[in-house]
Formats: C-alpha cells, sequence, structure tokens
C-alpha cells in the first residue's frame, strides 16, 4: 500500500484486526486523523481515536447464503468495479449515494 500511495491514504477499514498501527501509519497526517480509522473486528481500534464498527458475525447466516448462491439463486449486482489504484474514486462514488449496486475493488 506504501507503494501505491507514498503519501499515505484517507481513510483505513480494518477486516483483519490487529493492525491499527500499521493503520495509523498508512494514514495521512497519522494518529492525528485516527478518526479516519475504522475496524469491523477489533474494539481496541477505540483506544487509539477510531470507530469500531459492529457487526454480527453467523455462520448460519454466512452457510445459507452460500448455498443460495451454489444454487444460483443469489446474485449481487456489480454497479462498476475499479482497480486498487482508483479505491479513491470508489469511495468518492460511494459517498454520493446514488449507486445501485455495488462497488467493487479489484486486487
Amino acid at each position: 500500500m506504501r507503494a501505491l500511495a507514498p503519501q499515505g491514504v484517507d481513510e483505513v477499514v480494518d477486516f483483519a484486526g490487529k493492525v491499527t498501527d500499521v493503520s495509523l501509519e498508512l494514514l495521512r497526517g497519522g494518529r492525528s486523523n485516527a478518526r479516519r480509522l475504522a475496524s469491523i473486528v477489533d474494539s481496541g481500534v477505540r483506544a487509539a481515536g477510531g470507530r469500531y464498527v459492529f457487526v454480527r458475525p453467523s455462520s448460519a447466516d454466512l452457510l445459507a447464503l452460500g448455498e443460495l448462491a451454489d444454487a444460483g439463486k443469489l446474485t449481487v449486482p456489480v454497479a462498476r468495479v475499479f482497480p486498487l489504484a482508483r479505491a479513491g474514486e470508489a469511495l468518492a462514488v460511494n459517498k454520493e449515494g446514488h449507486t445501485r449496486g455495488k462497488l467493487v475493488i479489484e486486487v
């Protein structure tokens, strides 16, 4: 990520956990912009000034979704696909709030 954005990034969303320090280093402005760090897995992010977004993981729900997808009964509309280098553009499109379908960032 540092190679793609040597000046840092505007926001970080943590989906893995236990990466708060590294994430803060990636933020433009570092710890002073900790409010631009969010995690769905690590509530400890709050201690650094970030936001914890609670999600209720459910293996039963994921299994049901997988079965629907395997049966061809679940479709996810994709509005646009962005390469990782244009993730900022994807965020801007998302903030407009008029997207019908998912925005995908291709890694």
